[in-house]
């Protein structure tokens, strides 16, 4: 599994499951406009999940950092109700490799809120014309060797 799967994975889940505003996808040329939403994927650090007997578990920590774009200077309640659906949209979920939610722990590839980090809102400042507010969601994406 890769870097390109764990993207694809969290770009599908949000192409399946947020439909309120546009979406700009992480490293995709997108221009902000009021009301949309930007995706960027930090991936991190590799880190020892088990040792096993026939494959070892690598756990793939990062970030998704969901920026969303509403109009500057109408104060904050412009994105409260897209941060309330965006967290809980991330909030807990386990994905296979489509970006497809599920349950089956044996068959989860990526879960967001691992070790219970939990999605938060984590920045809102002023962008003329905009004022961005940053919705960060840890995750782990599941690797086998």
């Amino acid at each position: 599994m890769s870097y390109d799967q764990e993207r694809k994975a969290i770009e599908s889940y949000f192409k399946s499951n947020w439909s309120a505003t546009s979406i700009g996808y992480d490293g995709h040329p997108f221009t902000p406009e009021i009301n949309t939403i930007r995706l960027t994927i930090n991936s991190g650090a590799r880190l020892q999940g088990s040792i096993g007997r026939m494959a070892n578990r690598i756990d793939n920590v990062g970030t998704l950092v969901v920026s969303i774009y509403t109009e500057g200077g109408r104060g904050s309640s412009g994105w409260r109700g897209y941060a309330e659906t965006l967290i809980t949209l991330l909030h807990g979920k386990t994905l296979d490799t489509s970006g497809v939610p599920i349950t089956a722990t044996a068959d989860a590839f990526l879960r967001f809120s691992p070790n219970d980090q939990h999605p938060y809102i984590s920045a809102s400042f002023p962008d003329a014309p905009f004022l961005i507010t940053n919705i960060t969601a840890p995750f782990v994406r599941y690797e086998y060797i």
